[in-house]
């Protein structure tokens, strides 16, 4: 019997999302039968369209998948969202009763969001925003004339290469684990801080586990990477902030709730650090940011994941995952419990 897929969506989906659709569609529709359902006003999937046939959803807003929704699909086997690893929007509880595995496409961001993570690192290792103004707005006899001739960054914060620095990570999920094995195969010696990473991950991507107190201390750049769980609210705390070296480098990214931003604001501007954003604890950033116009911040308006190759990855992670389930083999993409648990109700850390 040929797989039915249901794609539910809202109108508007191309706004946010402009390449899922087309992505999505031509993926499941390898798979088996894709069915459309196109709908804002939030009615429940049941009373907008049968499920009695249904193998698999793909989630992305529209109608609402309620528990009846789930009860009134016999032949459900599979969900897929991009749900933040919290299973939001969708009727976890039933799903799971069922044994229903819901794939969580969150992960799609990963690659982009830590690959400009590393971008924002080497830029501000080698001051490449400073350099580009300058090319643009002088004279090009005036910038070839270098301070000194084989030195050219600023010796005020840790700069050169990257390999030669100790790089420290707070955060080794999808995200940071990426980061961390691309700084490793840099040569950096890598330390990280992730209490519910299991030593394999640590071990895959080259980094050494290490507790935030000595980390602050000894590194030359630390990246942010956690995503805003409760455990991780300010981890980085204003004491820790502060125990960072004179001209070190904090990239900031996934979000700004894993550091204190009022501490970071203030050796920023008093010039002890450098810091390189993607995200903040206030977006949009106000006009009146400290952090706007300094010569030692680099920043993007949250742009990290926000890329074509993100969109497709979301829609192929989904549909992959579909088409393991439907040869009988393990997803891997499948949230659990524990999964739902850290991002949006511990706040205990593992000991």
């Amino acid at each position: 019997m040929t797989p039915h897929f249901l794609f539910l969506r809202a109108s508007n989906l191309e706004t946010a999302w402009p390449f899922v659709p087309e992505r999505l569609i031509d993926r499941l529709g390898a798979l088996g039968r894709v069915s459309i359902v196109n709908d804002d006003t939030g009615a429940p999937l049941s009373s907008l369209a049968s499920l009695d046939d249904v193998d698999g959803i793909a989630y992305f807003g529209g109608p609402t998948l309620t528990d009846a929704c789930v009860a009134a699909a016999p032949r459900l086997k599979m969900v897929g969202a991009v749900a933040d690893n919290g299973g939001f929007g969708l009727p976890v509880e039933a799903l799971f009763a069922r044994h229903i595995p819901i794939i969580d496409s969150t992960r799609g961001w990963a690659p982009s969001v830590a690959e400009l993570g590393l971008c924002l690192a080497l830029c501000a290792l080698r001051r490449v925003p400073w350099w580009h103004a300058r090319m643009t707005a002088e004279a090009p006899e005036i910038v070839w004339d270098y301070e000194s001739v084989q030195y050219c960054d600023d010796s005020r914060f840790v700069n050169g290469n990257l390999g030669s620095k100790r790089v420290g990570i707070v955060g080794l999920g999808q995200i940071g684990r990426r980061v961390a094995a691309w700084c490793h195969a840099l040569g950096a010696q890598v330390v990280a801080y992730d209490p519910f990473a299991p030593d394999a991950t640590f071990a895959a991507c080259g980094g050494e586990r290490a507790n935030l107190d000595p980390m602050m201390e000894t590194v030359d750049l630390l990246f942010i990477t956690v995503p805003p769980t409760p455990s991780a609210e300010r981890i980085v705390s204003r004491e820790r902030v502060y125990r960072l070296r004179a001209g070190s480098i904090v990239v900031v990214v996934t979000r700004a709730h894993g550091i204190d931003m009022g501490a970071l604001r203030e050796r920023i501007c008093a010039g002890e650090l450098m810091g390189a954003f993607d995200v903040y604890d206030v977006e949009p950033v106000l006009e009146d940011d400290p952090l706007l116009g300094r010569d030692n911040v680099i920043h993007v308006p949250h742009i990290a994941g926000r890329t074509r190759d993100s969109n497709r990855l979301v829609a192929d992670i989904i549909a992959e995952d579909f088409a393991r389930i439907l040869k009988g083999e393990t997803p891997l993409a499948r949230l659990t419990q524990e999964m739902i648990d850290v991002r949006t109700m511990r706040k205990e850390v593992p000991v």
